[in-house]
């Protein structure tokens, strides 16, 4: 029986089965799970598409146990197979994966620019300079060319944010007439887009998102901001011994009122009930109206 260890990665859980096969597991609505294969190609994990979907816990409960996981470290990196393509056909590399039991690990891979260049990629012109910087260029709305640096990260090749816009007077065709006139990109096996490579590594209070290239300071906590809340550390633990059961039933409760949606399936009785209450409120303000006029014209009438 294959030994399996389990991490987590986000909102994945991505479970190795030896040294030969990585899945990675996630929740959907109403308590389905998905799952797929993963791949590691350098210091990048890539989660493949969907394979399988099956019954499993429910979001509070799903998260309670990737909470307990710990994280996944043995890359820096990860990205979805699906953005990572060809250079050669522009089409994703999943079959290509999916053809091998495993990849083996690529050390990272610099462009050689021992014969820089310029060369083609898609809808993109790539220049290599003796400098060793590499660069984009395509072209935008209105015929305006926007262009930005690249990088290259275990074998792949990655375009880079946006950095400059101007005008050159070139028209798309021409623009996209002069760039078949060059060499088809060779230096790399695959490329992507930068906003599809994130960082594996997680702040210990909340994860971050963000493009490799920008990460943002890490917040302090909140107990380092403000010491006096350490000192009643002792009496919330204290608290929590014997409010915790109670809590947790309210949470999941709660989760699973949510989770089935409730509110959606009792809102047409409290619709219902509210009109059928604003009628008998009517119907009883009318019943009060005309018993107190004919109390009135009785008195009236008394009285002359």
């Amino acid at each position: 029986m294959t030994h399996e260890i389990k991490y987590r990665l986000g909102e994945y859980v991505i479970i190795e089965h030896g040294d030969i096969l990585l899945t990675w597991v996630s929740h959907a609505a109403l308590g389905a799970q998905l799952s797929g294969r993963c791949f590691i190609i350098g210091n990048i994990l890539l989660i493949g598409p969907k394979e399988h979907e099956k019954a499993g816990f429910l979001k509070l409960e799903f998260h309670e146990h990737l909470m307990k996981l710990p994280p996944w470290v043995k890359t820096t990196f990860y990205c979805f197979a699906s953005s990572i393509l060809k250079f050669d056909t522009g089409q994703s590399i999943i079959n290509d994966l999916k053809q091998h039991t495993y990849i083996h690990k690529k050390d990272n891979e610099a462009v050689d620019t021992k014969d820089p260049g310029i060369f083609r990629l898609g809808r993109y012109k790539i220049t290599v300079d003796r400098n060793n910087i590499i660069s984009w260029q395509t072209i935008g709305e209105v015929n305006r060319i926007i262009s930005g640096r690249c990088i290259t990260e275990s074998g792949i090749f990655f375009i880079g944010p946006k950095e400059n816009e101007y005008e050159d007077g070139q028209s798309r065709r021409d623009f996209f007439a002069g760039q078949k006139l060059l060499r088809q990109w060779n230096k790399t096996f695959a490329w992507g887009h930068y906003r599809s490579l994130m960082k594996c590594m997680e702040p210990e209070r909340r994860r971050s998102y963000a493009a490799v290239w920008t990460p943002g300071d890490q917040k302090a906590s909140i107990k380092t901001e403000m010491p006096f809340l350490q000192s009643q550390e002792y009496s919330r633990e204290w608290f929590h011994e014997y409010t915790a059961p109670g809590k947790e039933w309210l949470k999941t409760t709660w989760h699973r009122i949510v989770e089935w949606d409730v509110w959606k399936r009792l809102a047409p009785l409290f619709i219902a009930g509210v009109i059928n209450a604003f009628r008998f409120s009517v119907f009883l303000i009318g019943k009060c109206a005309s018993i107190s006029l004919r109390v009135i014209k009785r008195f009236r009438s008394y009285y002359k």
